[in-house]
């Protein structure tokens, strides 16, 4: 039987030089899925991220019968779906990936039928599907549950309607603006997200002959149109992995130079940095993150965006453990995103049992080396960053889960000076 794949971190080395933040995941996923719609012509992506839920995307395309072509290190993906002759995704693959949701929505669009058996992802709480097969109900589909918790869905006609999400869903806008960009006549989508991943998405869908308005936010428009064609485009930076880039310099008391921070979509994120003392300072292309002092404690509740975003909520908590005083964080998005602080733990951080999604973290700790395992992506994120702080040798486990949102990550953080090793 093959090894575990492990990552061994020595803590206490101060980060500094430069990094360049890779090709954001959560639009590179609907992007993919988008690909489907596309009756003629080619979709060539550009800036997409190597990490494992993009290579089961792509190779849940392959499975469907598209042509694919994708080189991780230059970052270019090229899609031929004008090949694909199947509309049942692969369970196997799709148990994998939460975003394999997402294709639903244009195959039903394109070829009036999906089949899915099984929705993977990360366990952080409920994450309910049900609007997306109710907004495809609306657009004249017919919906029939399979064991499994799996569905069939497929339309005679599709219909413009009026939908909408239960709460501002990511995945559930992108999959009825699919769904809907090839239906007849208009469909409105009510409390839609407005996360910029949706709008660098949008303008994907846009060149492929789409027509969509409002994107940005809680109501969107889409007029049907009869076909869609392959188009070019090159994925936005993650926010995400520029997020936790962001707080690998600032728990180490480091100084580093980030490319492809795109400030405007970490506004709030940003002002709790600063807050906790952590300076940040443009110049060109990149961005310097430098602490030189102790972190302040902090508050934070997370929301639907332009609030503080639910994915950097395991990482800031991690950051907290250091601050100089007691931290406040609240988790209003998914209830059991606390995967993480049971690992932090594991180093010797102080934390309060989460009662009502409140977590209490109380710095300064002394935070220890120790072996801990990567309970999904974000708390994997929280687990690199207390091993870079702690004093000693750290081991994290389940890189699978890492390795889902952030690719070349120790690469990336030994050009920064990090000693980190992947055995």
């Amino acid at each position: 039987m093959p090894t575990e794949a492990l990552l061994h971190i020595e803590g206490g080395v101060r980060l500094r030089g430069q990094a360049l933040v890779q090709g954001a995941k959560n639009a590179t996923l609907p992007m993919i899925a988008a690909s489907l719609l596309a009756s003629e012509g080619q979709t060539i992506l550009h800036r997409v991220p190597p990490v494992k839920d993009v290579l089961v995307a792509l190779e849940v395309l392959r499975r469907l019968g598209a042509k694919v072509q994708y080189e991780p290190r230059e970052g270019t993906a090229v899609i031929d779906a004008t090949t694909v002759d199947n509309t049942r995704l692969p369970a196997e693959l799709t148990g994998r990936l939460r975003a394999s949701i997402l294709f639903v929505g244009p195959l039903l669009g394109r070829f009036r039928q999906a089949q899915i058996e099984e929705v993977g992802g990360c366990t952080i709480g409920q994450r309910p599907v049900d609007f997306h097969y109710r907004g495809f109900a609306r657009l004249g589909a017919s919906v029939e549950g399979m064991r499994g918790g799996g569905f069939h869905v497929s339309a005679q006609a599709l219909e413009g309607a009026s939908m909408y999400c239960d709460v501002p869903s990511h995945t559930g806008v992108e999959n009825l603006i699919m769904a809907a960009s090839l239906a007849r006549g208009e469909s409105i989508i009510e409390n839609a997200a407005s996360d910029p991943e949706i709008e660098d998405f949008a303008l994907l869908m846009a060149k492929m002959g789409a027509r969509v308005e409002g994107i940005g936010s809680r109501t969107v428009r889409i007029q049907g149109v009869e076909k869609l064609r392959g188009a070019e485009h090159t994925v936005m930076y993650d926010r995400l992995d520029a997020g936790l880039l962001m707080m690998a310099g600032a728990i180490t008391g480091g100084d580093i130079a980030l490319k492809g921070v795109q400030r405007q979509h970490l506004r709030i994120f940003e002002a709790k940095l600063q807050q906790m003392g952590v300076e940040l300072d443009e110049d060109g292309e990149w961005l310097r993150v430098r602490r030189s002092g102790p972190l302040s404690p902090i508050n934070v509740v997370t929301t639907f965006h332009p609030g503080f975003p639910t994915d950097l909520q395991p990482c800031i908590t991690a950051l907290s453990c250091i601050a100089q005083g007691d931290s406040y964080i609240r988790e209003t998005v998914f209830e059991d995103r606390f995967g993480h602080i049971k690992v932090l733990r594991a180093f010797g951080a102080k934390l309060s049992p989460e009662k009502d999604r409140l977590v209490i973290v109380h710095g300064p700790a002394q935070l220890k080396g120790c072996k801990v395992k990567a309970l999904d992506i974000r708390a994997g994120g929280a687990a690199v960053l207390a091993g870079l702080a702690a004093e000693g040798t750290s081991t994290i486990a389940n890189l699978y889960q890492l390795d889902r949102g952030h690719a070349f990550l120790e690469e990336r953080l030994c050009g920064l000076g990090a000693r980190v090793v992947r055995t």
